[in-house]
């Protein structure tokens, strides 16, 4: 017996998840990927909501065990098909990728560690990345275009408290899943992510998944481990949210915007700006988040700092943020005075941050911005020897083996 069929005596060591929508022109591509990875230790979980039957013709001729397939008919949320991909799991440890994503097989050497030492979660730096053909943004246009990406320096490790970084995060506003252990491009025990669903009755929540995901993790693990080494390959495309965020137009109303209109009987806090931004999307998760999860730590969420960086990214749509602002310094009992002095402060803050951003961006006016790439890549199923290539140029502090082994104390569950 292999060590691969070890690990897999009691069920697969890790569940990759994609949920999917009418992306079959991209899936088809992330599934190769991932299944190119000859491993017995893994399962791919595939959750597709899709109108048409594209992906579900190309699953059936796929002979792999390994892969998981599900096509439902029924029309759901981004959230409710995450909810649903994610039941759907065996693994002891959880990978969610997008469905233009794909993982890198030192993902499954990550997990053993993880699995050997108990530890709840590793969550790794975006050390590399690919950008589909059909990939623009408003900077560079079709600069990033079929291109790979990686850093050219990586290879640090720190084992962090979940708790402290959690209220760090919504100190910032907790705009993303930077510094929180994550579930989107990270390595979670499903004992972890069942501790949410059995607390408060699912895995996922609000509008954005990975945001809801880091959020719900930190609130019911103690320890986890933050890495600056790859372990996943994330992917842009026209069409995503990835997509629509480089080139502006992930913005809208509520009640009209393709991301938001799925969801049935949204709630949506008077606290929260009404209109779709990557802002106020990743806010709707962190407060139905918090309140089914954690709600004594609602009071926490610098509510000032969203204000300020939806100004700061959204300003067409003053009015519903100032608005907002009014209702919940009325809620917490804040004079105007005192609101609008914190909102400046954070404001100032914010575009300070986005100045040294653009000067750094500036001194490297090239869509690269100082990075490693390969050109001409077609898909994400074609970055495997890019990919090695790049990494042979990179500098790397260690192998991924040892800078675990730095941070090995056993972590509780």
């Amino acid at each position: 017996m292999n060590v691969d069929q070890i690990h897999n005596a009691n069920g697969p060591l890790l569940s990759v998840v994609v949920p999917t929508h009418n992306r079959a022109r991209y899936a088809t591509y992330a599934i190769h990927s991932v299944l190119a990875i000859r491993s017995e230790d893994l399962e791919l979980v595939v959750h597709d909501t899709s109108e048409d039957t594209k992906l579900a013709e190309f699953a059936r001729g796929i002979a792999d065990p390994r892969l998981r397939y599900t096509h439902c008919r029924e029309p759901l949320s981004m959230t409710e098909n995450h909810n649903q991909a994610m039941a759907l799991c065996r693994g002891r440890y959880v990978c969610l990728i997008g469905d233009d994503d794909s993982i890198l097989p030192e993902a499954l050497d990550a997990a053993r560690w993880a699995d050997r030492h108990g530890v709840s979660a590793i969550a790794p730096e975006v050390v590399a990345n690919y950008a589909w053909p059909d990939f623009r943004s408003r900077a560079f246009g079709a600069g990033h275009a079929a291109r790979l990406y990686m850093k050219p320096a990586f290879g640090s490790v720190a084992r962090r408290r979940a708790d402290d970084d959690l209220d760090r995060a919504l100190g910032r506003a907790a705009l993303g899943t930077d510094g929180l252990p994550k579930v989107y491009h990270g390595i979670v025990a499903r004992s972890a992510l069942e501790r949410v669903r059995e607390r408060a009755g699912a895995y996922f929540f609000g509008t954005s998944p990975d945001v809801s995901g880091a959020v719900g993790v930190a609130a019911v693990i103690d320890e986890y481990v933050w890495i600056d080494y790859p372990l996943t390959l994330p992917g842009a495309s026209a069409g995503s949210n990835t997509g629509r965020s480089a080139t502006g137009t992930h913005v809208g109303t509520v009640e009209d915007d393709p991301h938001t209109k799925r969801f049935r009987n949204l709630e949506w806090p008077e606290v929260l700006p009404r209109f779709v931004s990557v802002e106020t999307v990743w806010a709707h998760a962190v407060h139905a988040t918090l309140k089914a999860v954690a709600p004594e730590r609602l009071g926490r969420y610098n509510m000032p700092r969203l204000y300020a960086m939806c100004l700061l990214k959204s300003f067409a749509y003053r009015g519903a943020i100032l608005a907002a602002a009014r209702r919940w310094a009325v809620g917490a009992g804040i004079g105007a005075g005192t609101l609008w002095m914190r909102v400046a402060v954070e404001l100032a803050s914010a575009a300070l941050g986005s100045a040294w951003t653009l000067a750094k961006r500036v001194s490297r006016p090239s869509a690269a911005g100082g990075r490693l790439h390969r050109d001409g890549i077609e898909t994400i199923a074609d970055c495997a020897v890019p990919y090695e290539d790049l990494f042979t140029q990179a500098r790397v502090g260690a192998p991924l083996a040892a800078l675990l082994d730095t941070v090995a104390t056993p972590a509780r569950r």
